[in-house]
């Protein structure tokens, strides 16, 4: 996805998230239901970034 912000163009940057889910089955008074349990993205630890014309590493 191309996205602006005053004029300038950037693509933004998505997070995959993992394609198969974990879940556990669980019962409550005779009724059953799915729990998804939860994973942690690891995002990138350095990325470059520009502010009024100057780029740093973040």
């Amino acid at each position: 996805m191309i996205l602006s912000y005053r004029g300038f163009h950037y693509q933004a940057s998505t997070a995959l998230l993992p394609e198969q889910q974990d879940f556990t089955t669980a019962k409550y008074r005779g009724v059953s239901y799915n729990i998804v349990k939860h994973t942690t993205i690891k995002t990138p630890s350095k990325s470059q970034l520009k502010y009024r014309g100057v780029t740093y590493i973040h």
